[in-house]
């Protein structure tokens, strides 16, 4: 591609294209600093630019530093350019399309910081409603952090709920958002959950059959309680929802995916102290015997039969090379208390030059 300069800025390359415009790498002429540059072309007041101008606006407003600032907006004659702070990293999709199914643990622990982000959203006065949440719209920056892109289609939720026309991705969408009525904070839960569901089991909620995976759904891949929060922020009824992204995390905070592996291991602990002190047992009979202190027989042929057994069994428990405790069992994937996940977060395929 020959350079092209549009205003103070050399675009470098393309990083995406969307419904409403196309995201170029820029470089400020005079500062050489590079940015994210969102055009969109067309007459004045086409839907086009009037949705990026707005989402000049909201960008303005928000203050958080997971949301990248906004440095510049300009209009030439034919298009709109959006200038904002470049964030370098991998976007939440590509990360799921490597990993996914999580464990209940990591996946906890990313959704817990995308409603946090989401709550900055619905807690400001009037609440914004983002309306579009999904995998790709989240970055995981290099410094691990996550940050929000994308605010075309954020509305303020002031008076009665806007509707602003059928918008959302479906799959991720909820019901009212695709029939086009009007959305509140939680049609973003009900996309955090679609999102939380892809985590949990691995099914893309935008690729047929075009549905996130309910709880019902799930079967035992997943806990009860964690089935359960699924099923409710997944309902086609808004009133079952948690009503914002600050509820969903707390519901989230309750479950305490960290607490059923625990048992697991208390459970693994209690039954080899069970075998050591049945092993135990045994040899005191057998000990007693030889010393000629008065064991009945029935004792002591049951303690020399059971000895072996119980010994292979602490052996094995012991020595098994993948852990015989299974923790959690995803599909034909068995995860034992020994056994790590998979590989660790990919590297960015962009790169400034």
């Amino acid at each position: 591609m020959e350079d092209k300069s549009i205003g103070r800025y050399r675009l470098i390359r393309k990083l995406g294209e969307g419904g409403q415009g196309s995201v170029w790498l820029a470089e400020h002429e005079g500062l050489h600093t590079f940015f994210a540059m969102k055009l969109a072309y067309g007459e004045k007041d086409c839907s086009e630019r009037l949705i990026l101008r707005r989402e000049s606006e909201r960008m303005r407003e928000l203050e958080d530093r997971r949301i990248p600032y906004l440095v510049d907006f300009f209009e030439e004659e034919g298009l709109s350019a959006l200038v904002m702070e470049y964030v370098d990293g991998l976007n939440l999709e590509e990360y799921l399309e490597h990993n996914a199914p999580l464990s209940e643990k990591e996946a906890s622990e990313l959704m817990l910081g995308l409603c946090d982000i989401v709550a900055c959203l619905h807690e400001a006065q009037p609440p914004i409603i983002y309306r579009d949440i999904k995998p790709s719209n989240f970055m995981l920056s290099e410094s691990g952090g996550l940050r929000l892109l994308d605010f075309g289609t954020a509305l303020r939720e002031s008076g009665q709920a806007q509707t602003g026309g059928i918008c959302g991705t479906p799959g991720y969408a909820a019901p009212e958002q695709l029939k086009g009525k009007s959305c509140h904070a939680d049609a973003d839960v009900y996309a955090l959950a679609a999102v939380w569901s892809y985590m949990l089991t691995g099914q893309d909620p935008s690729k047929p059959p075009f549905h996130p995976l309910h709880g019902t759904e799930c079967g035992r891949m997943v806990s009860r309680a964690s089935r359960k929060l699924l099923d409710c922020c997944l309902s086609d009824d808004p009133v079952r929802r948690p009503q914002n992204a600050a509820a969903f995390a707390d519901r989230l905070m309750q479950l305490r995916p960290g607490s059923e592996a625990f048992f697991r291991r208390l459970e693994a602990l209690l039954y080899r102290m069970s075998l050591w002190l049945l092993i135990l047992a045994a040899c005191v009979l057998i000990f007693f015997r030889d010393k000629g202190f008065p064991v009945p027989e029935a004792e002591t042929g049951l303690g020399l039969a059971i000895l072996p057994v119980l010994a292979w069994g602490l052996i094995r428990d012991c020595f098994y090379p993948s852990g015989s405790f299974i923790l959690s069992r995803n599909l034909n994937i068995v995860i034992t208390e020994k056994k790590g996940r998979k590989g660790e977060l990919p590297q960015s395929s962009v790169k400034i030059p």
